[in-house]
């Protein structure tokens, strides 16, 4: 009976791992794409002036 439980137990074990989706890996040293904290909505840092007039 013990002998089922482990085989059954594994069995589903192995198939819940199979049942999600695939993991998408970024990098904890790459910039993840996207606005940040002082990026704005580009994505990148501009610096613009204005012009005197």
């Amino acid at each position: 009976m013990a002998r089922w439980l482990l085989l059954a137990t594994l069995l589903l074990g192995l198939s819940a791992c199979s049942l999600g989706r695939p993991l998408e890996y970024h990098s904890d040293r790459e910039i993840p794409p996207g606005p940040g904290l002082v990026t704005g909505e580009r994505g990148a840092l501009t610096l613009e002036t204005r012009p005197s007039h």
